[in-house]
């Protein structure tokens, strides 16, 4: 028997372990991605600190100060 095939016996699911760790699963509509972001080392730190819904919030706004709006999933500028 393959080590792991009955893994799914004994983990939890997904939502109890999101639970777990304090944060919740994607909504329709919702992604996450790693990118690199460049920025002064106290900011980064700020931002890294901030959970991740709110880290999204931050990037929303920011576009929306530059004025690259962001509707229906694409960018409108």
């Amino acid at each position: 028997m393959p080590k792991g095939e009955k893994l799914h016996l004994v983990r939890p699911p997904r939502e109890a372990l999101a639970a777990r760790w304090g944060l919740r699963l994607f909504e329709d509509g919702e992604t996450g991605e790693r990118v690199y972001i460049r920025a002064p080392a106290v900011v980064l730190e700020r931002f890294k600190a901030l959970p991740p819904d709110k880290r999204g919030e931050v990037v929303g706004v920011g576009l929306e100060a530059l004025g690259l709006e962001v509707q229906d999933g694409k960018e409108a500028r």
